[in-house]
């Protein structure tokens, strides 16, 4: 299992950083999320389209970077499985028609999946839990070959990820805030570098790779051995 590092800010981030996408390559071409730029970044990082795609919400950040994918699927004569909540996959068709492109419908192949729920891509396992964010929102578990990668999405401290991420060999997780941030960062449904070092503490995952940086330089508090992430760094687990 091989995990690229696409786009690691958030929405208000350094541009540079670029937005929330993180590809996995197991047995399938996976990517989790797509910020705006994300064709860009995967051009960049010298990467294929992906087979599967997983949205974990419908924040423009983890998702305005979808019609792209899809028109350049519709120019390769390819598809793209879209595995999302209900409400996500509503609103990514709203926002193909708000572009004036839901033609590209066509070449997506959604697959609705529940917080709770899996799907299988081949010999890869893709396991969804509810995040604790402003709008319905999902963690994800991808395992393959006995490794295992868990990513947050955005949410609060959950107890659900600590189960979804149990054991994992990598955890993705944002961090939105430095220590003595809590407080508002909860208030919308994030988390800081502390609360990322315990939940990767809590279960039990070999390593963590924080994303999702805001303006401020993210502090790491030590508890976790930590992967430092950079457009286009690459972890093999």
């Amino acid at each position: 299992m091989k995990v690229v590092v696409l786009g690691l800010g958030g929405w208000i981030s350094s541009p540079w950083l670029g937005y929330p996408a993180i590809y996995v390559e197991t047995d399938r071409r996976i990517l989790l999320d797509a910020g705006e730029g994300t064709y860009a970044k995967l051009a960049q990082c010298g990467l294929p389209l992906p087979e599967v795609l997983i949205l974990t919400h419908a924040h423009g950040d983890h998702i305005l970077g979808a019609p792209t994918l899809l028109l350049m699927a519709r120019q390769r004569g390819t598809r793209i499985k879209v595995v999302a909540a209900a409400s996500v996959m509503s609103s990514l068709v709203k926002i193909l028609e708000a572009v004036n492109m839901p033609h590209l419908r066509q070449y997506m192949e959604p697959v609705e999946v529940p917080p709770g729920g899996e799907a299988r891509e081949g010999d890869t396992r893709i396991a969804l839990a509810a995040a604790r964010h402003s709008v319905e929102a999902v963690h994800v578990r991808v395992e393959h070959g006995g490794r295992c990668v868990a990513y947050s999405g955005d949410t609060a401290p959950s107890d659900e990820l600590v189960e979804l991420a149990r054991g994992c060999d990598l955890l993705i997780h944002e961090v939105s805030g430095n220590p003595g941030q809590e407080e508002p960062a909860h208030a919308v449904g994030h988390s800081t570098t502390s609360d990322a070092v315990e939940i990767a503490r809590r279960a039990g995952v070999k390593a963590l790779l924080p994303v999702h940086y805001y303006l401020n330089t993210p502090l790491v508090p030590p508890g976790a051995y930590v992967y430092l992430p950079y457009p286009c760094a690459s972890v093999e687990l």
